[in-house]
């Protein structure tokens, strides 16, 4: 019998997450973080299940993270590609890779530059849920945690280390990272920093990258934005 993976989305929804995380350019970035993760989870075929404040139960992240894991599984899934809403940076290649590493057996995991990650691929088997409630959640310890229990149940492979967004510094320090971003990302952040020099960039190449759609992102109202204010 073929085995059922699924996408697992857990994250809150656009709105809860801006109230939370507020920083300049929240509301856009988040609206287009939610965009492109339904294109890229659609190209890989999957079932893709969001799990938001509306389904995720419990009293802290652990709980709620574990929780919905769990809920997922008992709905007839063998293998989970789970992800978050705020990291920009990943691609269609990481969710291939996971989907790569679990077809030969092993587990996949996405570190974080905080010490956190913001993917994690697992079949039913490796998940148990009192050892991943008992995870350091919400602190710099984690990935080297789930490395440390993924590791007593089957190989390990590692994808690359991305950026995720938790605040304006870490939205802001996406500049440092630009040539792996989305044009989207970068015409928001050039929008709420009105002197920022694009010069990290050859210009004429992020002309063409806006025009031809070279990140199958177009984001038409936010072109027209940043052409009026520059």
């Amino acid at each position: 019998m073929r085995e059922k993976t699924g996408i697992l989305i857990f994250s809150r929804s656009t709105d809860i997450e801006c109230s939370v995380k507020k920083f300049d350019g929240n509301q856009s970035f988040f609206e287009s973080q939610k965009e492109r993760l339904e294109n890229l989870c659609s190209k890989t075929g999957l079932d893709t299940i969001w799990y938001n404040e509306h389904l995720q139960v419990g009293g802290n992240f652990g709980e709620r993270f574990c929780n919905s894991i769990s809920s997922v599984f008992s709905k007839g899934y063998n293998s989970l590609i789970i992800i978050g809403n705020d990291s920009p940076q990943l691609k269609y290649y990481h969710l291939q890779s996971s989907i790569d590493s679990l077809q030969s057996g092993r587990v996949s995991l996405g570190k974080s530059f905080d010490g956190g990650f913001y993917l994690l691929a697992i079949k039913k088997q490796h998940f148990n849920y009192p050892e991943f409630l008992n995870l350091s959640w919400n602190t710099s310890k984690v990935s080297s945690e789930i490395i440390q229990l993924l590791q007593t149940k089957a190989k390990v492979s590692f994808i690359s280390t991305l950026k995720d967004v938790d605040n304006q510094l870490d939205f802001s320090s996406l500049l440092n990272f630009s040539k792996q971003l989305y044009t989207d990302v970068i015409l928001i952040l050039k929008r709420i920093q009105k002197f920022f020099d694009f010069n990290f960039q050859n210009p004429s190449l992020f002309n063409e990258k806006i025009i031809f759609g070279s990140f199958q992102n177009k984001a038409p109202p936010i072109l027209s934005r940043v052409c009026r204010t520059s």
